[in-house]
């Protein structure tokens, strides 16, 4: 059976209503109102797929899959406890093409980023990396990311979200040019103790000279990647850039490689706990961007979000700058802290209270083998930050039932994980 000849799906029948008035209270109703719709069978409906997404389908054994910024990426790859024992004892594979990137380039890029990013990047050289925070013209924060200079014109602006509608708006005036390149590039985390021995084993020449937030062009399978040295895991990390087309082979060959070395291929799950306990805020999950935030409280400055925000108030004249100026000496009124509940019972929980008084609420939960602990991320005062004694409304399963219960909780003055070979150079090629 050719095209020409298969069976036409039928196109469905409008129902007559001219003898239904819109404007009559006791007309008939239309049957067509109550109608079932048809589902779509799954091989109809239309996934977002990453570039990895068939290699990533064949090391899953869950058949678990989440999304992420639309794209649908494998939550779980094996096991959480499988994937996290590979990432703290030898190395993890993940999948974070999802990540919005921008490719920012023109004659007055620098000026352009000067202008938008809190920080100075003045001595951002070439092949460098360096976090940045985007705020509002109110100091509120529209989110963060990582900022690569690829050549004296030429940026690679990195976020959780998609800024580019305020991106264009703001380059009015700036002759530079804006792209969305999300869809063109593959990225791959790969983090552990052992991930620059794998790096090496796969062919990478000299992987331990690169330093924390550099990066430089490598072969890898044939194939040219840009490798820095970034992540969100608390440890030696590393994340390679590719194209869309060149990253399976990469993704292939790492795993050949590392798999003798014990590196396993993990999911959204992993990069999720890692990022918990090295105590990283994620947009749109512990604060929400100025743009975004309904209520005036959930719109946040950097000091309320991070600890030593990348702040230059004496560069010259960006986004924000004058009210952050204006409240540098005033501490936030409600801050992003992490927490813990001891005790190897893993607990869902949510709102935090003080004196029976609700301060805040968890936004990033999960339990730390690293602690041995219930750890989370929240938005809590800053006043019930510094008197400590805070309680969480948990949940316990029992068996079949959920028992409600408070537990004690305390902040945690640094991250649950924060190894010091992640900022180590050389980069250590074995634990």
């Amino acid at each position: 059976m050719t095209p020409d000849t298969a069976p036409q799906k039928e196109e469905p029948v409008e129902p007559n209503r001219k003898d239904i008035d819109p404007q009559d209270e006791q007309a008939a109703v239309d049957p067509a109102l109550f109608e079932e719709k048809p589902i779509a069978p799954p091989f109809e409906r239309t996934v977002l797929t990453t570039p990895l997404h068939l290699v990533t389908s064949l090391e899953s054994r869950t058949n678990r899959w989440t999304d992420w910024n639309g794209y649908t990426v494998p939550e779980v790859l094996t096991g959480l406890g499988d994937e996290y024992r590979a990432l703290r004892g030898a190395a993890a594979l993940m999948d974070v093409s999802p990540l919005v990137k921008y490719r920012i380039a023109g004659r007055d890029a620098f000026a352009f980023l000067q202008r938008l990013v809190t920080r100075d990047i003045e001595n951002l050289g070439v092949h460098r990396a360096v976090h940045v925070i985007l705020c509002e013209s109110r100091g509120l924060v529209l989110g963060d990311g990582l900022l690569f200079r690829l050549a004296d014109d030429d940026y690679r602006l990195v976020t959780e979200e998609t800024h580019l509608a305020w991106l264009m708006d703001s380059s009015e005036g700036f002759r530079v040019r804006i792209e969305d390149v999300s869809a063109t590039l593959g990225t791959l985390s790969l983090q552990g103790p052992l991930s620059a021995f794998v790096l090496m084993q796969a062919g990478v020449g000299d992987v331990a000279s690169l330093a924390p937030f550099a990066a430089r062009w490598v072969t890898i399978a044939g194939m040219p990647v840009y490798l820095s040295r970034t992540g969100a895991s608390g440890d030696l990390r590393y994340e390679l850039w590719s194209d869309a087309e060149d990253a399976p082979h990469v993704w292939r060959w790492l795993v050949e490689c590392g798999g003798p070395l014990g590196l396993r291929a993990a999911g959204f799950a992993l990069r999720e706990l890692a990022r918990l306990e090295a105590g990283l805020p994620r947009a749109g999950q512990d604060y929400l961007s100025a743009f975004a935030a309904i209520d005036a409280r959930e719109a946040l400055p950097p000091a309320a979000i991070w600890a030593s925000p990348a702040i230059d108030l004496d560069k010259g004249l960006f986004n924000g700058r004058a009210a952050l100026r204006r409240g540098s000496d005033e501490p936030p009124a409600r801050r992003v802290v992490s927490l813990a509940i001891e005790g190897l019972e893993p607990l869902r929980f949510s709102t935090l209270s003080l004196e029976g008084r609700v301060v805040g609420a968890a936004t990033s939960t999960g339990f730390s083998p690293a602690l041995g602990a219930n750890i989370a991320l929240a938005v809590i005062d800053a006043e019930a930050a510094a008197a400590g004694a805070l309680l969480a409304a948990a949940e316990r399963r029992d068996g079949l039932s959920v028992r409600e219960t408070l537990a004690s909780v305390r902040v945690l003055a640094k991250p649950a994980r924060a190894h010091p070979r992640r900022l180590a150079v050389p980069a250590p090629l074995r634990p």
